[in-house]
């Protein structure tokens, strides 16, 4: 039940009620038990059929019958303005037919000026092949047949460019949980390949494209805070010649649905520079927006990444209120699947870092340890050390030695002495072990303040593990003293 039901819950009640009424007419029949049942409370599959007095082999079939109408409904309600005019390009091969040649060219002239204005290379084909082919005994002929060829080439290298931006996603994100050179390399390789074409085509789609990922580039890889803050003019001024393109064709469904990300980059990009008034304005754009963006699963990677800014603006502001203040919101409307692993894994850090804030250490370490239990982390042993590092800290803040002690055994097993990458890593579990080791309050309380100081000095580039963690000075009494609960 739970797909359904979280599906129907998340609509509204005027949804709801159409969604009822296409389905089951209103009729007290099984679907509308079904969707009443899940959309008031939480029934689990024994209850419902036992509800509906049916067999499993019958209660699955309706199920799947009805999350198959759904769905399809549900398709029919994205908002996709640029509709009529795509459902003008599937009558164009009617056009040989018609019984006035002339008019069917002119508007077939019509209809390229407005796939022009909004870069439908693919569309523009339909358009050349039968312009061509309406013009097969006179001059024109050639002309649409090269503009035919011409847009084939052209509809091929959008084609690549958007594969190559989905992929600059799904690796930028790869390196984020890996910290690796080589996954590093493939990110500049990507976008050298994205600048070549926006270089070998004029086309604002291929411009958008590069531009969303080489800002991402520069915040997420860029570790010079002066290089960033040399290009705020030019970052500002791609943005605004964004916008405009978003503006201009209000019709394109995909640039319809990305006009929120000139905000999200904005507030990234002052976060990292700490420009904190550009940011806070920014930070109030994005908030009224946000409960439309995180159920399109096609935006996750661009909601973990505010949450990613939104910890690193809260180590400046120190305002757990801030950071906290969307976390209701976001909860009940974002369904992160477990595959995409490093949205999965960023908003779950990010639910634990906000409970450690508010000082929820056991809400903390319950979250880190559910999904370190839920996805194998073996590939990304980076991120796996860092979640552990930050478990046990949260068992020796409460007093479980144990489980503290558990885990930097783990720890100690997967860090090579000869790692130089983990040193920070290293540092950080002797700080954790001078915090657990009987000794006087006042001794030991100077070393473990010693070692804090030396972990966060060592604890720099891009290699720094737990950049989101700041301890003060009653935090680590907290650690340092044996008697948790004061």
């Amino acid at each position: 039940m739970d797909l359904l039901s979280k599906t129907i819950k998340k609509l509204s009640d005027e949804e709801y009620q159409a969604l009822l009424a296409e389905v089951s007419g209103k009729k007290k029949n099984k679907p509308y038990i079904v969707l009443e049942t899940s959309r008031m409370g939480q029934v689990d599959d024994g209850e419902m059929m036992e509800l509906l007095q049916v067999n499993p082999s019958t209660y699955y079939t309706l199920k799947s019958r009805l999350n198959s109408k759904i769905a399809a409904i549900l398709a029919k309600k994205v908002n996709n303005p640029i509709s009529v005019l795509l459902s003008e390009v599937i009558r164009v091969p009617a056009n040989l037919y018609g019984s006035n040649r002339e008019f069917s060219i002119r508007a077939l002239k019509e209809l390229e000026k407005q796939l022009i204005q909004y870069d439908l290379s693919g569309e523009l084909i339909v358009v050349y092949k039968t312009l061509a082919q309406l013009n097969l005994y006179n001059e024109d002929y050639n002309k649409y047949e090269l503009l035919y060829k011409k847009h084939v080439a052209f509809s091929l290298g959008v084609s690549k460019v958007e594969r190559l931006f989905y992929e600059f996603i799904r690796q930028i994100g790869n390196f984020r949980l890996t910290k690796d050179e080589s996954d590093k390399n493939k990110l500049s390789e990507i976008l050298d390949e994205l600048s070549n074409f926006c270089e070998l085509y004029d086309s604002h789609r291929m411009f958008v494209f590069y531009n969303i990922a080489n800002i991402y580039y520069l915040c997420i890889v860029e570790e010079n805070e002066e290089v960033l803050k040399s290009k705020e003019i030019e970052i500002e001024n791609v943005l605004k010649e964004m916008s405009n393109i978003f503006d201009k064709y209000n019709l394109d469904t995909f640039y319809q649905n990305i006009k929120f990300l000139t905000d999200f980059l904005l507030f990234e990009y002052y976060t990292k520079t700490k420009n904190h008034i550009r940011a806070e304005h920014y930070l109030e754009k994005i908030n009224p927006e946000i409960d439309a963006i995180c159920p399109q699963h096609i935006s996750h990677f661009y909601v973990v990444e505010f949450l990613n800014a939104k910890v690193e603006k809260f180590l400046t502001d120190g305002s757990v209120d801030r950071l906290v203040e969307l976390n209701s919101r976001i909860e009940e409307n974002i369904d992160i699947d477990m595959a995409e692993t490093y949205h999965y894994i960023a908003y779950k850090k990010f639910k634990a870092i906000s409970k450690f804030y508010q000082k929820d250490f056991s809400g903390a370490a319950r979250i880190i340890n559910e999904m370190r239990n839920e996805l194998s982390m073996k590939k990304y042993l980076f991120t796996d050390i860092e979640c552990k590092l930050f478990q046990a800290l949260q068992y020796c803040i409460m007093g479980e030695d144990g489980l503290c002690t558990q885990l930097i055994s783990s720890l100690k097993r997967q860090i090579k002495p000869s790692e130089e990458q983990y040193t920070s890593a290293k540092l950080f579990i002797k700080f954790l072990k001078t915090a657990l080791k009987p000794a006087e309050y006042r001794r030991k309380i100077k070393k473990v303040n010693e070692q804090w100081l030396e972990f966060a000095q060592a604890n720099t580039g891009e290699h720094a593990i737990l950049p989101f963690l700041k301890l003060d000075e009653g935090l680590i009494r907290r650690i340092t003293n044996p008697i948790k609960d004061n």
